[in-house]
C-alpha cells in the first residue's frame, strides 16, 4: 500500500492530566503512513496550552498548535475541520484517551478498500476504561444493520473513533448553525450516511476514559448505563438531539431519499399531539441497535421527550 498522509484533529480544554498520554499514543503509531496533528486549545485555564506548545516545539514538523478562545467542543472541532486540508485522511481525537498503536493503520486498510471518490467514514468500537486503563466494557457494537433510520436517532460512532477521507471533510465544511448541533460526531455520521458510506469495525483500538469530565459518557454496567441515560433526560439532551435532527432535515432534505424524507417529516410533525405521537411510534422505521434502546426511544417520544417548544 502506498504511504498515506493522515492528519489528527484534536480539540483540547483543561486536559493537563491526560493529554500527554494521548499525544504520545498518536505520535508513536506503528504505521508507515505519515501522521501529523492539528491541535486547537479551546481557551484552557490550566497548564494544557503550555504542554501542547512544548510538544509543538519538540515536533515542529508534525504538530501545529492553535490557541483559541473558549467556544465549546462542537464549534472547536468544526473549526479544526474548516482549517484542515491537504491530507488523505483525517482522524478525530479526544484529549484524554490512549490509542492502541495500530488504530490508524487498521482504519486506513479499511478505507483503502472503498471508493475514494465518495465521502467515507470509518469507525470502530473502543474499550471503556478508568485511569487504570483496564477495560470494563466497550462502546456500542454493531448488532443490527447501520442505516439512516438508525444513525439519525443514535450516536454510536463517537468522534474519537472516526476517520474520514478528504471528500467527506469537504462536505463538512458547508455552513451550518452550530448552535443547533447537539454533538458534532453525530452530525458527521449522518452526513456520511446520506452523502457517502460508513464502514464500521466491531474491534476496539482506543482506551476511552470514563470520568466525570466526559461530555458524553457510557456508564459502567447496566446500572451505570441506566444512570447515564437518566442524566441525559434530565439535561434535556433528547430535545437538543431533536433540534439537531430538525437542522439536518432543513439542510439535507434535498439529498434524502423519499422514504427517509417522509420519516423525518413524521418525526418532526408528530411531536405536538398525543394521538400523532402514538401513531408515529407504532409505524416508525426508526430504530436503535438493541430492542431496549429502541423501546426507550419510543417511550421518550410518547412523553414529548423530543418536543421542541421553539421550533416551527
Amino acid at each position: 500500500m502506498k504511504s498515506k498522509r493522515i492528519l489528527v484533529l484534536l480539540s483540547a480544554y483543561n486536559g493537563e492530566k491526560y493529554i500527554s498520554a494521548q499525544i504520545e499514543s498518536i505520535l508513536y503509531q506503528k504505521t508507515e503512513h505519515q501522521v501529523d496533528l492539528l491541535i486547537r486549545d479551546d481557551g484552557s485555564n490550566d497548564d494544557t496550552l503550555n504542554i501542547l506548545q512544548e510538544y509543538e516545539t519538540k515536533y515542529p514538523d508534525r504538530i501545529k498548535v492553535v490557541e483559541g478562545e473558549n467556544i465549546g467542543y462542537n464549534k472547536s472541532f468544526f473549526w479544526l475541520i474548516q482549517e484542515a486540508n491537504g491530507y488523505d485522511y483525517y482522524s478525530l481525537s479526544d484529549q484524554d484517551d490512549v490509542w492502541l498503536d495500530n488504530k490508524l493503520d487498521i482504519a486506513v486498510k479499511y478505507l483503502e478498500q472503498e471508493d475514494s471518490k465518495i465521502p467515507l467514514l470509518y469507525a470502530s468500537t473502543s474499550y471503556l476504561v478508568h485511569d487504570d486503563l483496564i477495560p470494563f466494557g466497550t462502546t456500542q457494537k454493531k448488532k443490527r444493520e447501520i442505516t439512516f433510520y438508525n444513525t439519525i436517532i443514535q450516536n454510536f460512532l463517537p468522534g474519537h473513533e472516526q476517520v474520514m477521507n478528504q471528500v467527506l471533510l469537504d462536505e463538512l465544511k458547508k455552513p451550518i448553525n452550530y448552535a443547533k448541533i447537539y454533538v458534532y460526531d453525530s452530525w458527521i455520521t449522518n452526513v456520511a450516511m446520506v452523502k457517502g458510506k460508513i464502514i464500521f469495525n466491531n474491534d476496539s483500538f482506543v482506551y476511552y476514559r470514563q470520568h466525570q469530565n466526559n461530555e458524553v459518557g457510557f456508564g459502567e454496567g447496566k446500572i451505570g448505563w441506566f444512570k447515564e441515560r437518566v442524566k441525559r433526560i434530565r439535561n434535556n439532551d433528547n430535545k437538543k438531539y431533536a433540534m439537531q435532527i430538525n437542522e439536518f432535515y432543513n439542510i439535507y432534505k434535498a439529498s434524502l431519499d423519499r422514504e427517509y424524507l417522509t420519516e423525518l417529516e413524521c418525526f418532526i410533525r408528530s411531536c405536538d399531539g398525543l394521538f400523532s405521537r402514538i401513531k408515529f411510534v407504532c409505524t416508525t422505521k426508526l430504530y436503535r441497535q438493541t430492542r431496549i434502546q429502541s423501546f426507550l426511544f419510543k417511550a421518550l417520544y410518547l412523553l414529548k421527550g423530543y418536543h421542541l417548544e421553539n421550533e416551527d
